[in-house]
């Protein structure tokens, strides 16, 4: 039989058995055994953060394509009402919410992700939030120590599986998310060390080839996807609180490992890596521009251009990119269909798009993709004086900008750290003003007193007794029709 244990803030396996554990059972010991007194302070201010930022980006995106049709359908399967159901009303079981609740922070395409593990935050903190209705009561200081955790995990696996540097290239966007949200719920649950492992042996056997087919072309399953993947983690752990157990010893290597599935050479030293002394959801991207990421270098680089060199759109005569092959999978394949965006989530995953109207309008969010503004002639016009080509030499979410001006002026810079990176990290001012910019776009209209509330009960999360109250009861007509 395997045991751990936490030696000065880290975690370290004694193995009793001849077959060493599998690192997901120290990373469940991790989950199971991490307080909220055990976080620095930095990394509960980061939490805390990101759980603004997941909520702004939930609402600003309840209403989007796709999303009035998911709930719908489930709200028509009925079952055991257990969770509340923001923006839509009515309460339903806890695993439906997370169909529903799981494509709502993805539909913005402006949450938060790593630069190896790919987006986080959208996953746990829809699971926690389905979750809530699980158990009588959640304080705050519970969900942000499983928020916390949750993100530690898919970090954790993501890195090692290398999604950003190796898995893009070779067409696959990683299966890891299910991994954090289960971890997240599995704590919010309060499972044990063998339950968790059991869950998390249970995702394991839900993972699957994740490839970039849900990017080029783009369709709704970009969010779709993320709800799928929330109802199948609160599934997992409820299995397993009810004994049902699940592959432990080959979870995330060895021969039926979740790193065994790579085509590449994979880091598994990063799943356990100084864990439990370096926290590395620390680490998480926080998106200015609702666009996928591999857009934001060349989104800030023609805006920082036209500023520091004082040109306007109609100066532009070509705008030519460089961007990473990673870069150059998420948003320019199929180039037919890049240059040639028509829906919504095509135009989040096309680079000349994002370039496009960031040189006509100076930003790139929820706005930019209404009927009217794909279908603006300008737009369409500059789109057909961008071009872009792959280049190895550029940095996974870097982009180097040359654009030539009517008069023969030729601008040449290279742009990576985007506002919001761990580099160039958001303030809470920043995540203030993007909560308040997406709160316009709510599914359901929200009064202003709402808003400024949930802010301030997110920085004092850790004072609040029940979040239900805080997090999505704010959120239902009936709350909002006794404000007005």
């Amino acid at each position: 039989m395997s045991q751990s244990k936490m030696i000065s803030g880290g975690f370290t396996s004694t193995v009793d058995s001849q077959r060493p554990a599998d690192p997901m059972h120290l990373l469940c010991q991790m989950v199971v055994e991490t307080q909220y007194e055990d976080l620095p302070p930095e990394v509960i201010d980061h939490a805390k953060c990101t759980l603004l930022d997941g909520m702004a980006v939930t609402i600003g995106g309840s209403g989007m394509e796709g999303i009035p049709a998911i709930v719908e359908l489930v709200k028509g399967k009925g079952g055991k009402p257990q969770t509340v159901l923001p923006f839509y009303g009515g309460c339903v079981p806890a695993a439906e919410a997370a169909l529903a609740i799981g494509p709502m922070p993805r539909a913005m395409d402006c949450g938060d992700l790593h630069e190896e593990a790919g987006h986080i935050s959208e996953y746990v903190i829809a699971s926690l939030l389905a979750a809530t209705g699980l158990r009588p009561q959640i304080t705050g200081r519970d969900f942000l120590t499983a928020l916390v955790v949750g993100q530690e995990v898919l970090v954790r696996i993501g890195t090692a599986y290398k999604v950003i540097s190796s898995a893009i290239k070779a067409n696959d966007c990683g299966g890891h998310y299910i991994f954090g949200a289960v971890a997240a719920v599995g704590k919010l649950l309060r499972l044990s060390p063998e339950q968790l492992e059991n869950a998390q042996g249970i995702a394991r056997t839900m993972t699957q080839p994740h490839t970039m087919g849900i990017y080029a072309p783009a369709t709704l399953m970009v969010r779709v996807h993320h709800g799928l993947v929330c109802q199948s983690a609160i599934t997992a752990c409820l299995l397993a609180e009810r004994g049902i157990t699940g592959p432990r010893q080959e979870v995330l290597t060895g021969a039926n490992g979740f790193l065994q599935t790579a085509r590449w050479e994979t880091d598994p030293e990063a799943l356990v890596r100084n864990l439990g002394k370096q926290w590395e959801m620390t680490q998480i991207i926080s998106k200015g521009y609702s666009a996928c990421y591999f857009s934001h270098s060349s989104i800030d680089g023609i805006l920082q251009q036209m500023r520091t060199n004082n040109f306007a759109v109609n100066d532009i005569a070509n705008i030519h990119i460089d961007v990473s092959p990673s870069g150059w999978k998420a948003v320019c394949e199929p180039v037919d269909q890049k240059w040639k965006p028509k829906t919504v989530h095509e135009c989040q995953f096309s680079l000349p798009y994002a370039v496009a109207t960031a040189a006509v309008d100076e930003v790139v969010f929820a706005q930019s993709y209404s009927e009217q503004a794909r279908q603006r002639p300008q737009i369409h016009d500059l789109i057909s004086r961008i071009d872009a080509a792959e280049d190895p030499s550029i940095s996974d979410w870097g982009a180097r900008i040359t654009t030539t001006l009517h008069d023969g002026q030729r601008i040449t810079t290279e742009h990576v750290y985007v506002k919001g990176h761990p580099k160039n990290p958001f303030g809470r001012q920043d995540f203030v003003e993007k909560f308040l910019r997406c709160v316009p776009f709510s599914a359901l209209p929200l009064e202003q007193k709402v808003a400024e509330n949930m802010i301030k009960n997110i920085f004092a999360l850790d004072e609040v007794e029940d979040v239900v109250k805080v997090l999505l009861m704010p959120l239902t007509p009936d709350y909002n029709s006794k404000t007005v």
